[in-house]
């Protein structure tokens, strides 16, 4: 009896021992294959983050083109306004020179005075010189008066070609600014699916090389991105600023503690070359600071005190856009908050670099 339930003890370890290696074979079984399932889901993952990748940096190659395109822009219409002050400056000075001339002529008798010198001749001799010496007057008035003229309307000329190139080149700057927007839509619409693909593994899938290596490339992709852009664009160009809007820039600045006007001024730059082109634009964006006619109306400051409040009227343009700027985050002036802000203003990097810039320009060209 005792020996059968040996027997039989030994055949319930047995099958102990079976069920355990069974189970432990199926374990590492199970294990193999999530873990190749796991690989799967990365590998997958992987690939169409390389496939969006691709489109991404198509996309930012031409947006650091368009920015490019658009600093230039800024560049040439500076320029460009400066020749056409300086013509303008020219014209004046010819018309004063003209102006002189004239005065001289009739201060000295004129005509009349030069007649009287005539009558007063001593003798035939004298007569003869005083009437060769009136002919060389008038005859050296009469050209001095004419290259007065021409150069006159030589530097008329130049100004008018000047500002047409100036014009030119601030539609350029819109235009440019305009499609730029697209080219970023396309850019952070593939940047944020790639994100979003590798957000939606599962913690396993996300830890496999495939998937890291893809998170990787996606950071690498965008940190390349924005130094191409910054390369492209080089340094931005200071326009000059109206003193009404100069005004309403410091004046606006004040309502936002910490706030630099020369903030408000970058971002006037930017987004309408401080009222040179008002739009609207192909997204409906509208007046000197490019409101959406809601975000205008949900921040409306009236600036000028008129009673009414519009988009298109520089004074409430400039100081809602301070009420915004400061409800996202300029409020005290940090480097951040700043960042924050403008990125509210408008959700791309290179407009933040753009504005900065153009702020940094503008305190630049308050120091000279």
């Amino acid at each position: 009896m005792a020996r059968h339930h040996h027997r039989r003890a030994i055949g319930v370890l047995l099958a102990v021992i079976v069920l355990i290696v069974s189970t432990a074979a199926e374990a590492t079984s199970a294990s193999a294959d999530s873990l190749r399932a796991a690989q799967d889901r990365a590998s997958e993952a992987a690939a169409k983050v390389d496939a969006l990748l691709d489109r991404y940096q198509q996309a930012a190659d031409v947006e650091a083109k368009q920015v490019a395109v658009l600093t230039q822009a800024m560049t040439a219409q500076e320029a460009a306004e400066v020749d056409s002050s300086e013509a303008a400056a020219q014209a004046s000075r010819a018309r004063a020179v003209q102006q002189r001339r004239i005065r001289a002529i009739y201060a000295d008798g004129g005509p009349a005075g030069l007649f009287v010198s005539l009558l007063a001749a001593n003798s035939p001799d004298d007569l003869m010189w005083r009437v060769g010496t009136a002919d060389r007057i008038a005859a050296g008035v009469l050209a001095d008066d004419r290259t007065a003229v021409q150069q006159q309307a030589d530097a008329v000329a130049l100004a008018r070609s000047r500002q047409t190139l100036a014009d030119a080149a601030a539609a350029r700057q819109y235009a440019t600014f305009q499609e730029l927007q697209g080219h970023t839509d396309d850019a952070a619409n593939a940047l944020a699916q790639a994100r979003a693909t590798l957000a939606a593994l599962d913690k396993h899938a996300r830890t496999l090389r495939a998937a890291r290596r893809a998170a990787a490339a996606v950071d690498a992709a965008a940190q390349a991105a924005r130094t191409a852009r910054l390369a492209a664009a080089g340094p931005v160009t200071a326009l000059g600023i109206p003193a009404e809007y100069e005004t309403a820039y410091k004046a606006a600045a004040k309502t936002c503690a910490g706030m630099p006007w020369t903030l408000l001024a970058g971002v006037g730059q930017i987004e309408s070359g401080h009222g040179r082109n008002n739009g609207p634009s192909s997204a409906g964006a509208i007046g000197p600071m490019q409101f959406m006619p809601a975000t205008f109306r949900s921040y409306a400051v009236d600036g000028d005190g008129d009673g009414t409040t519009s988009a298109w009227d520089p004074q409430d343009a400039i100081f809602t856009a301070a009420r915004y700027l400061c409800a996202s985050g300029a409020k005290g002036g940090s480097a951040a908050g700043v960042h924050k802000a403008l990125l509210a203003y408008n959700h791309a990097e290179w407009y933040v670099d753009l504005v900065l810039g153009a702020q940094a320009a503008i305190a630049a060209k308050l120091m000279r």
